[in-house]
């Protein structure tokens, strides 16, 4: 009997979107008193934590401690509401960036900023013979469990409509082959970095199988393994994906350090304006100082806890500054150049 197969295939040419939902996180709550909503919003931080580390287990270190006990100190939104389902409450939260990445910082946890390569996912089912495509309104347990799971990691994950063009361009046999030329066509509607491709079999009315398998710029990772719940088959995908970009994107704290950029293509006030409003928004970047500024060329340093090797692929992540061969920065200088939207 096959297995349950995955392959990821990493697409650069769009660059990465900040994840609006990053903040907001919601969580069971036994009822509505202020003890159960303290407990709940505990929860909502730890899940926040481990979104903005990569972590999948976040050390609970002493800052991490003090501040799981007084959750209400990172918040500044709450509602109760009815799960979707229509049992059981939610408690949904939406957290302060400011203070959530302060605490970050305190902890010393790595950061995974909120631009994060978006992930299309194309799952097909045999389920005795017949393969079907599960897309966005499928409730199957495996792409309910990659879904939530993925949400949990801070992952941007959809699922295809499959509406009347996505029936035209992608049938199941093209999944089931993992035909790349059909795929990723297909996933551009969509905004995809990433291209997902699930085969799912039942092994028999109580088991299920899963290979997972990945590509990040030529890079294979994989994971096979067997189990009674089929929604541990998304979970794991979700997870392999996670720890597997956050290792490669999320800056590890070994220490604030000065960098310094000259930055070319800087034509007016508004890109002086957007060039700063950018940088100093990087979630690893802790300040921001011009030092000159020479026509359209501006010297700039960052003091940050991101390498520079690292602090280069982010860039090129994001598509705003680009090494710039041309730019005859100072000795000890990174020279980029600027990329206005």
């Amino acid at each position: 009997m096959a297995l349950a197969w995955a392959a990821v295939a990493w697409a650069p040419a769009a660059p990465a979107e900040e994840v609006p939902w990053l903040y907001e996180v919601s969580v069971p709550v036994a009822d509505q008193s202020a003890a159960a909503r303290i407990d709940a919003a505990g929860q909502a931080l730890a899940e926040l934590l481990t979104r903005l580390t990569g972590l999948a287990s976040v050390p609970r270190n002493d800052a991490v401690t003090r501040a799981l006990a007084a959750p209400d100190l990172y918040y500044n939104q709450f509602a109760f509401e009815r799960a979707p389902d229509g049992e059981g409450l939610r408690l949904r939260l939406q957290f302060t960036p400011r203070a959530v990445l302060e605490l970050v910082r305190d902890a010393r946890l790595p950061i995974w900023r909120a631009n994060r390569p978006a992930v299309v996912a194309w799952v097909v089912l045999d389920d005795g013979g017949e393969r079907r495509i599960l897309g966005a309104d499928s409730d199957h347990p495996v792409v309910t469990a990659l879904r939530e799971r993925a949400r949990q990691r801070g992952l941007p994950l959809r699922l295809p409509l499959l509406d009347l063009a996505d029936q035209l361009a992608v049938a199941p046999a093209a999944v089931w082959g993992r035909l790349s030329q059909t795929l990723e066509p297909a996933s551009a509607r969509y905004g995809a970095d990433i291209v997902l491709v699930g085969r799912v079999v039942a092994l028999d009315e109580s088991r299920w199988a899963a290979s997972w398998e990945f590509w990040v710029e030529g890079e294979i990772r994989d994971l096979d393994l067997e189990a009674a719940e089929p929604g541990r088959l998304g979970r794991a995908a979700a997870d392999l994906l996670a720890d597997e970009l956050a290792s490669r994107y999320a800056v590890l704290d070994r220490g604030v350090r000065q960098l310094d950029l000259t930055v070319s293509a800087v034509r007016s006030p508004a890109d002086y304006a957007e060039l700063l409003r950018y940088v100093g928004g990087l979630e690893f970047v802790e300040q921001v100082a011009v030092t000159r500024v020479d026509g359209d060329r501006l010297g700039i340093s960052l003091f940050t806890s991101a390498e520079p090797d690292q602090l280069l692929e982010l860039f090129r992540l994001d598509q705003r500054l680009f090494p710039d061969l041309l730019n005859d920065a100072p000795a000890g200088a990174i020279g980029l150049a600027w990329r206005r939207r």
